[in-house]
C-alpha cells in the first residue's frame, strides 16, 4: 500500500501541476484553463482517484485527505487564497469516492 500512496502522491501533484504550468507557458489560454482546472478537471480527479484507491485498499481517511492536502501548495502557488475553498470541495469529492470505491471492495471481499 506505501507504493501505491507514493504513485497517488505522485501522479496528484502531477495533475494538480500541469494546467497551471501550462497557462504559465501559454498565458494567452490561462484564463480558459483556470475554470476547467479548478472545476472540472481537479474535481474528477478527487473523485475518480479516491474510488479507485478505496476499491483497492478499502475505505481510507488518510487517502482521502491526501488528495485535497496536496492541492494546497498549488492554490498557494499558482491561484490565490481564495482557491483555498476547492480544497474542501475537493475532500467532499473524495469522501464521497471513497464511500463509493468501499462499496466495490466489500462486493469484492464477500464473494
Amino acid at each position: 500500500m506505501k507504493k501505491s500512496i507514493g504513485i497517488l502522491v505522485i501522479i496528484s501533484l502531477l495533475i494538480y501541476n500541469i494546467r497551471p504550468i501550462s497557462s504559465v507557458m501559454f498565458p494567452s489560454i490561462a484564463d480558459y484553463l483556470f475554470i476547467t482546472d479548478l472545476w472540472i478537471m481537479n474535481s474528477l480527479y478527487a473523485l475518480i482517484s479516491s474510488i479507485i484507491m478505496s476499491k483497492k485498499y478499502g475505505f481510507n481517511i488518510l487517502i482521502v485527505l491526501l488528495i485535497a492536502v496536496l492541492f494546497i501548495p498549488m492554490a498557494l502557488i499558482y491561484y490565490n487564497k481564495t482557491a483555498l475553498i476547492y480544497t474542501i470541495i475537493y475532500f467532499i469529492l473524495a469522501f464521497i469516492g471513497g464511500f463509493i470505491g468501499n462499496l466495490f471492495y466489500k462486493r469484492k471481499t464477500n464473494k
